[in-house]
């Protein structure tokens, strides 16, 4: 673990693994502002320009990065400002805890735990902790804002001799379904980023749990388990993929739990990222560069 500054952030956190860097801001979230992939200057991540280095907010604002947020979206409740410092902790097993504590407009405490696992692979943890004296439904949702210009990659869930429908879309009000973006093919789904493009999100079950964004060369995976029985959050998403001019979020899912005081749901996604990916412009492309 090391100290350093970034983006105009003074308090930040840098962990290695391999050749893959991440960078966690303590000034405000905690969030992952930086991936870095070998001597690639390019971040991964999108970090908004006009926010980098600000804090205190009164309201929530996306700076960009990873973060933490809970499911299903609701305001105000998913929208609690995340605005101020957060507390590290480095544990004897090598990882990382990042904190804020306790939210004081839902009662919920978010805690990211980063451990580099070698390889260029880190195991990243996202804890829910119900702080309120009464029970909650809700789900852990992963969201990593990808730098724009990529494609994000997902699986689709193959069954060819099933006579029941496995795979359920869903598809936020302000999706076309014709958009140019969108490549449903028969083993893969991509989603481009385009920086003209207004907004637009979808999401499904992943019964692969995986999900990749491929962009300047270097492929970024996220990897999960989907429990196949669960109850997911949008109706039975474990992957989202939400894009419009600026970026792409890569989001993932927990199942939807009951809390009641004091319990914790736990999200774990493992981490990957390397130079050498192609450009991926179709499905032949991806299942080229995935058989490897």
């Amino acid at each position: 673990m090391k100290k350093v500054a970034f983006q105009g952030w003074k308090n930040c956190v840098e962990l290695k693994s391999g050749d893959f860097k991440l960078i966690v801001t303590t000034d405000v979230g905690p969030r992952v502002m930086g991936g870095f992939v070998g001597r690639n200057k390019h971040n991964i991540f999108h970090v908004d320009k006009d926010l980098a280095g600000t804090s205190g907010a009164k309201e929530w604002v996306n700076y960009g990065g990873h973060r933490l947020w809970h499911s299903p979206e609701i305001k105000p409740r998913t929208y609690a400002p995340d605005n101020s410092k957060a507390a590290v902790k480095e544990n004897k097993d090598g990882s990382v805890a990042f904190s804020a504590g306790r939210e004081k407009t839902t009662g919920i405490t978010k805690t990211l735990i980063l451990t580099p696992l070698g390889g260029n692979r880190f195991k990243v943890e996202h804890i829910l902790r119900n702080d309120n004296p009464w029970e909650i439904e809700v789900a852990a949702w992963a969201i990593t804002v990808m730098a724009p210009g990529g494609v994000a990659v997902a699986p689709q869930n193959r069954a060819p001799f099933a006579l029941l429908p496995n795979t359920f879309y869903s598809f936020w009000p302000y999706t076309e379904m014709n958009d140019p973006r969108y490549t449903f093919g028969r083993d893969f789904l991509l989603v481009r980023q385009d920086s003209k493009k207004a907004p637009c999100k979808l999401g499904f079950n992943c019964e692969n749990g995986w999900l990749s964004y491929i962009n300047k060369g270097t492929v970024f995976t996220k990897t999960f388990e989907h429990f196949i029985d669960a109850e997911y959050p949008d109706n039975g998403c474990s992957i989202e993929i939400y894009t419009n001019e600026k970026m792409l979020e890569a989001e993932t899912l927990s199942p939807l739990y009951q809390l009641g005081p004091g319990e914790e749901i736990l999200h774990v996604e493992e981490w990957c990222a390397a130079d050498g990916a192609p450009e991926i412009k179709t499905e032949k492309d991806a299942a080229k560069f995935f058989a490897r």
